[in-house]
């Protein structure tokens, strides 16, 4: 059997291909800082779904409003226009990512916290590496930034193959390029650059697991590399203690592990309320 190149693997994603039309106009909106309270709810009167989601996540105990957010209107004026529009585009995300990876060995509900709290863990880096005007971009690359796996997957159970389980990323991505020639950082990079997503971002999806050599902005994709292995310890068993090796790999790419300890607090709580925490200003991860 013929290994598929990654442009092949992209092109026969089936609907992972395109993603939905809410989601890109949200990711549009998102490119620009200027965008106004009308532009996002326009687009979220598109789909009443979405809009019910993100009225559900903004009257969450982590948003802290004291009165009950009844419209979109409100949402936007209590929590701010790039808050609500990052909220809308994770909940957007969440049926394009929120899978099953049989060729992994990962159920969706796992795979899907790991996005999230990479998300979350990628704004907080953002703000801690003095990259604090760039907490959407990288929220935005957190939540994306295993979605390659998604494609492998695909091609893993249409041919049948299993890929050994490894918590270790190395061992991951070496047991990817063994079967098909390529890794998920690639095919995640491939995949949203098909999509639209900004060079920046395509950059710090390729290189999240080599950030230092990103042929874009580094530092920014160490941000998204100190939030996967922030991610990793926080989906991990319970702990209070930070592992060495996590402690050593952040402080390869400028971080300490004690500055997100307030993050494991803020983040200890299920899907919904982990997305609520990730997505509010006055956490500082937007």
């Amino acid at each position: 059997m013929s290994r598929p190149t990654v442009s092949d693997l992209v092109a026969s994603t089936g609907e992972l291909a395109t993603l939905p039309s809410v989601v890109v106009a949200l990711l549009d909106l998102l490119k620009d800082t200027s965008t106004s309270a009308v532009q996002v709810q326009a687009v979220l009167e598109r789909d009443p779904a979405m809009t019910a989601n993100v009225l559900k996540l903004a009257n969450s105990a982590f948003y802290g409003a004291r009165r009950t957010i009844a419209t979109v209107r409100s949402a936007l004026v209590m929590l701010g226009n790039r808050s609500i529009a990052t909220l809308a585009f994770a909940t957007g995300m969440a049926p394009v990512l929120r899978r099953d990876l049989e060729g992994y060995g990962l159920d969706r509900e796992a795979f899907w916290r790991h996005c999230l709290l990479t998300g979350a863990a990628a704004a907080w880096a953002a703000d801690l590496g003095g990259i604090e005007d760039r907490r959407t971009e990288a929220f935005t690359a957190g939540i994306v930034h295993d979605v390659g796996m998604l494609v492998i997957d695909q091609w893993l159970t249409r041919t049948g193959t299993r890929l050994t389980p490894s918590t270790d990323e190395s061992v991951l991505r070496a047991s990817e390029r063994a079967v098909l020639g390529f890794d998920h950082a690639e095919a995640g990079a491939a995949l949203i650059e098909a999509w639209g997503f900004p060079a920046a971002l395509v950059s710090a999806l390729r290189y999240h697991h080599v950030p230092l050599e990103a042929d874009i902005d580094p530092r920014f994709a160490s941000a998204v590399a100190a939030a996967d292995r922030v991610a990793s310890v926080l989906g991990g068993p319970p702990t209070t203690d930070w592992p060495a090796e996590a402690v050593a790999e952040l402080a390869g790419l400028g971080y300490f592990a004690a500055d997100f300890d307030e993050l494991r607090l803020d983040l200890d709580g299920d899907l919904d309320q982990t997305l609520a925490a990730a997505t509010r200003p006055a956490a500082a991860l937007i």
